[in-house]
């Protein structure tokens, strides 16, 4: 691929780096989506939206207090605490695009740091999930700081030599990479270990096996305060490891279910056919609308 160049000039530039950097921003995904993003722009796809939707916006808000209190547990000297939230939902909420935000904000404020993103098929990672990730990249204000493939996003050429130049960071680790699994070899998903930062999100996570929950655990024992691991998921099992996320293990996760009539932007006339259709008790009504 071509050397991509920065779009502004070495002022602007530099001015950008500032904002994107500053504490505000650092400590705030709500923060960088309302700035990063062209927020009612015209003839953008977030036209006619005014910034993420409510749940989304509950899940960022949680994370600043999460990050202020690991501060304060720095100030005292005692050991940061990690992130787990689980989100059981209905159809068409918006996960993806929540995904997509979490991992740009992680990406920039986070220099040299790893987020693995994986799904319960390799279809669904490669054509949904990395799909809206580079969607949402190319929509950012910082873009041209990236390379997207179809698998990876990483810093682009010039962006990456100035920043290991300047700022003395490895890029071997920088990256959001969607990672696939094998049951039968779960060992080959482990091995990330990153002081800079670790974030792993499972999508459609009701369908990824108990080993890969496992290994994943080893993602998390160095000490630092950037460790974030995310599940989303229609809650379409009531067995395995999400499952166990609202039941045995509750206590380690912060779990949540999202009814999909009560999301912005969602078309409340669809699910409210689903029930009449299946049944208010019946298992596509719970799956497909009340998560």
């Amino acid at each position: 691929m071509a050397k991509q160049q920065p779009v502004y000039s070495a002022q602007q530039e530099q001015q950008l780096m500032l904002e994107l950097w500053s504490p505000e921003i650092y400590q705030s995904p709500l923060n960088f989506a309302l700035f990063a993003y062209p927020w009612g722009k015209p003839n953008t796809p977030l036209e006619h939206h005014k910034g993420p939707r409510g749940w989304q916006k509950e899940t960022l808000t949680e994370i600043t207090k999460h990050i202020k209190a690991n501060d304060l547990k720095a100030a005292q000297r005692s050991l940061p605490e990690m992130w787990r939230s689980a989100d059981a939902s209905g159809r068409g909420i918006g996960k993806s695009a929540l995904v997509s935000m979490l991992c740009d904000w992680f990406r920039t404020t986070r220099l040299g740091a790893t987020t693995i993103v994986t799904a319960n098929t390799e279809q669904q990672l490669r054509s949904r999930t990395m799909a809206e990730l580079g969607k949402w990249t190319a929509m950012a204000i910082n873009s041209h700081w990236w390379e997207v493939t179809a698998m990876s996003v990483r810093p682009a050429e010039w962006f990456g030599d100035a920043v290991k130049r300047d700022l003395k960071i490895d890029l071997g680790y920088w990256y959001t990479s969607a990672q696939l699994w094998s049951e039968e070899a779960p060992d080959a998903f482990a091995g990330i270990h990153n002081h800079h930062g670790v974030m792993l999100i499972m999508d459609e996570a009701s369908g990824i096996p108990k080993p890969i929950w496992t290994v994943s655990e080893g993602f998390f024992t160095e000490p630092i305060p950037d460790r974030y691991w995310f599940v989303f998921s229609n809650p379409r099992r009531n067995s395995g490891s999400f499952f166990e996320c609202f039941h045995k293990d509750r206590n380690f996760w912060r779990c949540r279910n999202i009814d999909s009539r009560s999301v912005e932007g969602t078309d409340t006339n669809t699910f409210n056919k689903i029930i009449a259709q299946y049944g208010a008790e019946s298992d596509e009504a719970r799956v497909e609308v009340y998560g």
